[in-house]
């Protein structure tokens, strides 16, 4: 599992599951709080799709947390101020970060839980694909 994956799952995952997973990642470790959940505000980059161009779209809240866990860093920031996720996915990526005994198996949860996820965006996306309208234009004829 990669960090994208590992962060893409702790967004769409329900914090008690996630809280969960979490304690079980770190079992019998003492997680040190270096950065407390907090909420902050982050800028909204994005690219314009005519020139490429970037710009700032905005602010929006977010939730930011940083730990350590024998002597691994991880952290997290999940747009909201869902500060228990947010601390739950921080200590999920010093898990991942130093593979520690015993993450294998909730890696395997979480490689589940982002399968599961896609496959219920995939249905909602053939769902939308379906009422496509589809427009025909007649080029140089008088309407």
């Amino acid at each position: 599992m990669d960090k994208m994956t590992l962060s893409r799952v702790s967004v769409f995952t329900d914090p008690a599951r996630l809280d969960e997973l979490a304690k079980r990642a770190a079992s019998g470790r003492d997680i040190l709080l270096l950065k407390k959940p907090e909420k902050t505000m982050i800028l909204l980059m994005i690219r314009e799709p005519v020139k490429g161009s970037r710009f700032y779209l905005g602010e929006a809240l977010a939730a930011h947390c940083v730990v350590e866990i024998d002597g691994v860093r991880g952290a997290s920031v999940q747009l909201g101020d869902d500060m228990g996720k947010t601390l739950s996915a921080a200590v999920l990526d010093a898990a991942h970060t130093g593979n520690f005994p015993g993450f294998e198996a909730v890696e395997a949860e979480l490689m589940e839980l982002d399968a599961t996820r896609a496959a219920e965006a995939a249905g909602r996306a053939s769902d939308v694909r379906s009422t496509q309208v589809r427009f025909h234009i007649m080029e140089g004829k008088e309407l």
